[in-house]
């Protein structure tokens, strides 16, 4: 396997985040960037140069006291080992990283939530779920991304218990509270949205958009709807995915492949394969 060495791993991750250097002075400078660079090497298919960046990211983080990049680069790792179809190291890891995460930080848990549902564990992603989000206030309808993630992960455990038409309405709830934190947000809202989609639904959409196109009921089931909302997404993913990290960074690798797969479709150009190492921990 092609690996690069460190140092053009973090030049890499500088351009990539010049941007936002403002908004990641508070946390742990090298930690991020070496999380930033093993997220672009997952991307690229580059799965054991990724892992490697991601735990070194993870020491750096550890030291430097950063625990929400600590959490991030567990979430990376979990998600990279799903790409290696080792879906027991990956759930081993999101387990522990729930039972370490620092208060307020439910990131892992809404990734256990998302690999469980996916493999069809119900009952233990819905308690993931419930215990996570049990200390908030109205979950679930008050206006706050607590809500839209809690309907989000909700959606999930429905879908994998073969609900579509609980799963196609809570989704639509969600997106209305996104909706409405979009509109009441201070910062200017035209930096973070591209049409109808804004910082605040667009994984949203993206999951309403494999719902269209995996629903085996005739009145959910969509390609066009699918494809329609994913071209939306395509032209929106290159502004609205560089903006800062809020301090608990969303990895979904799977579903960003999905996504660069659709913007490599869209201009014409190849993405590169994957390259899967054999074994699993």
């Amino acid at each position: 396997m092609t690996t690069f060495p460190l140092r053009a791993l973090v030049a890499a991750a500088v351009l990539v985040t010049v941007a936002n250097t403002h908004d990641l002075q508070a946390q742990s400078g090298g930690a991020v960037v070496l999380f930033r660079a093993g997220r672009a090497l997952a991307l690229h298919g580059k799965v054991d140069s990724a892992l490697r960046s991601l735990e070194q990211a993870s020491s750096s983080a550890r030291s430097s006291g950063d625990l929400a990049t600590e959490q991030a680069t567990r979430r990376g790792r979990a998600n990279l080992w799903m790409l290696r179809g080792c879906a027991d190291s990956a759930t081993r890891i999101l387990r522990e990283a729930v039972s370490d995460a620092p208060p307020g930080d439910r990131s892992s848990a809404d990734a256990l939530v998302r690999l469980l549902a996916s493999r069809k564990a119900v009952a233990e992603a819905r308690s993931v779920l419930v215990k996570a989000y049990r200390d908030v206030p109205a979950v679930g309808s008050s206006i706050t991304r607590e809500s839209v993630t809690f309907l989000q992960g909700m959606a999930s455990v429905e879908l994998a218990g073969g609900q579509e038409a609980a799963t196609l309405a809570t989704l639509t709830s969600a997106l209305a509270i996104a909706v409405r934190l979009h509109e009441g947000d201070v910062k200017d809202r035209s930096k973070h949205a591209v049409g109808e989609i804004t910082d605040e639904n667009a994984w949203l959409m993206f999951d309403l958009a494999q719902l269209r196109r995996t629903a085996k009921s005739p009145s959910i089931h969509s390609p066009r709807e699918h494809a329609r909302i994913m071209g939306s997404l395509v032209k929106a993913w290159p502004t609205l995915d560089v903006l800062p990290d809020d301090g608990f960074p969303i990895t979904r690798f799977a579903d960003r492949l999905v996504m660069r797969a659709a913007l490599c479709a869209a201009d014409g150009s190849a993405c590169p394969v994957p390259i899967v190492a054999k074994g699993c921990p």
